[in-house]
Order: C-alpha cells, then structure tokens, then sequence
C-alpha cells in the first residue's frame, strides 16, 4: 500500500492519524457524554463522499470503546489512501513536461494528423462506430460544427451544446437540436472544410485546421454566426486577415470541429 508514497509522508499521516486516534480515546474516557463533532470534517467529507465510512457520530447515539477502536483503525487506514490518490506523477517542471511529451507521442502514433493536398490538416477525434456510407463529393450530410481560433478562443457553433436554440417555449442548450445540412461541392461551407469530410462516415468527429486560403473565403462566408458574440469573433477574424491599424494582414487559421450526423449519397 505504501509503496508508491514517499517515507516522510507516510510517517507524518501515520503520526497524525496516531494522534487522532488517542485524542478519541481520551476525550471518550474523560466525557461522560458522547463526542459531538469529529475534529476534521475535510476528512470525514471527503470519506462520506467516497463511500469509505459512514459519519462517524450522531447527537442522540452513544459511541462504544469498540466503535472508537474500528472507526479509529479506518482512519488511519484512510489516510493512507487518500494522498495516493492525489499525488502527482510527475514532481517539477521538467519531469511533467517530459510526461506530457510522452503522452502526446503516444497519442500521435494512435491517431496521427493527416495533411491534405490542400495545407488542411485533421486529426479524428472519434472514428465512425456504425455502419454507413462514407462522405464523398456530392453527398448530402447533416453536419454540426464548433469554430475557434488557433489560439483555442471559441467563435461560434451549432449543435455541439455550447449556443441556445428556442425549444419548447424556452432557452436550451442546442446539443441535439440543431444541424447544418450541407452538399458537398456546393460550397456551403469552406473547401478546407469539404476536403476534410471525404471519407467520413456516420458519427465520426475530426478536428480540423483550416488555412484561410481554403477557409471562409471560398464559402461567403458561410456558415454564418447568429449570437452577438459569434458576429463580433467573425468580424474581429475579418479584421485580422485584412490587418488594421498598425497591425499587417495575418493568415491566421481556424479550428473546427466536424461531426457527421448522417449521410445520403
């Protein structure tokens, strides 16, 4: 149990958890009446929530020497648990950053970025689990779609659950209630983004990162934001790739995030 803790915490938790444990002893031995909170209720939450312990107390029961010897016992066992749970893999900066490269090669290797004749780039984020055609040009899907900038700020959506639609005479989350339906070749949304939909199939998410030479420009514009907010991202985008002020034009990409609703070739 303790091999995976270091020495010195485990002898300072085992000291406190000692201590603890004497401290109910006592104050059970001098107080004719029952003990009426526990000292450490962080401690006794945090076991209650994890369905470790029951609350160790209640005004109107008495507490016997038996029951103050296993609840003592499974404290102490507790302590040992929790720091466990909450220690961290890596201990300094250099030892995280290694960890998170590792774990990012490795999820390369599983999932690698596809490059695409036209400077898209996708990754899948989750493959197609039914059985369905796969998206080719001409098709007709139903589409849903989250933008944000390179930067990671998000612009506008539809169906991912992050806008609100009217539904039953209220405001709601759009997660299931809305979609785009778009024919590839036609335009309706980027070409970056039409390339990245071939070969897609029912259910299949891809991230996608979209230059502006096959981005919004090729579409109109389209899809077009409905919030306040998305129109002031868009325009702000606008502005970025023209420049202004003293800041030159920038080709700054999009991020998008595709999911395949269905598909009718």
């Amino acid at each position: 149990l303790t091999s995976n803790l270091p020495t010195k915490m485990v002898a300072i938790n085992t000291l406190g958890c000692v201590t603890l444990s004497l401290w109910i002893g006592l104050s059970y031995s001098f107080a004719p009446t029952p003990i009426q909170r526990m000292k450490f209720p962080h401690l006794a939450a945090q076991a209650e929530d994890d369905g470790i312990i029951q609350p160790l107390f209640d005004n109107k029961l008495p507490i016997s020497r038996a029951d103050l010897f296993e609840y003592s016992s499974r404290i102490i066992g507790l302590s040992l648990i929790l720091p466990a749970a909450a220690q961290a893999k890596c201990t300094d900066i250099e030892s995280c950053r290694e960890e998170g490269e590792r774990k990012i090669e490795a999820d390369l290797k599983l999932n690698p970025i596809m490059r695409l004749s036209d400077g898209v780039n996708y990754r899948v984020l989750r493959p197609s689990t039914l059985p369905s055609p796969k998206v080719k040009d001409g098709s007709s899907i139903e589409l849903i779609y989250s933008i944000s900038t390179a930067s990671g700020q998000y612009m506008y959506s539809k169906g991912f659950g992050f806008e609100k639609v009217s539904f039953g005479g209220k405001q709601q989350s759009d997660l299931g209630l809305d979609s785009m339906r778009v024919l590839v070749g036609e335009h309706n949304v980027p070409v970056g983004i039409e390339s990245a939909l071939i070969g897609m199939g029912k259910g299949e998410r891809r991230r996608v990162e979209l230059p502006p030479g096959v981005g919004f420009e090729t579409s109109n514009w389209q899809p077009e934001p409905i919030t306040r907010r998305g129109i002031t991202q868009i325009e702000q985008y606008k502005r970025k790739l023209v420049g202004f002020g003293s800041q030159p034009p920038f080709p700054a990409e999009t991020v998008w995030d595709i999911e395949v609703l269905g598909i009718r070739n």
